[in-house]
């Protein structure tokens, strides 16, 4: 009679197995592009100087971080 109530540990697994990191990196990501599109970046051009410029501003930052954070969260 007291087995009836237990539940199997197979109940308490998550239905999708996705880490937290991904998550937040996801989210970095979409922000970042929402971001870019509000602001309206300008592009510096593809020299080396002018690509430092490129990827020093807020919103490219943003979505470098989030890839990093999506690529170490899938990598284990």
């Amino acid at each position: 009679m007291e087995d009836e109530g237990r539940l199997e540990p197979a109940a308490y697994r998550p239905a999708i197995s996705v880490q937290p990191r991904v998550v937040v990196g996801l989210l970095l990501i979409l922000a970042g592009l929402v971001w870019a599109v509000a602001r309206g970046l300008i592009s510096y051009g593809i020299g080396p100087v002018d690509l430092g410029y490129d990827l020093d501003q807020p919103p490219v930052l943003l979505v470098l971080v989030g890839a990093w954070l999506v690529w170490r969260g899938l990598g284990r």
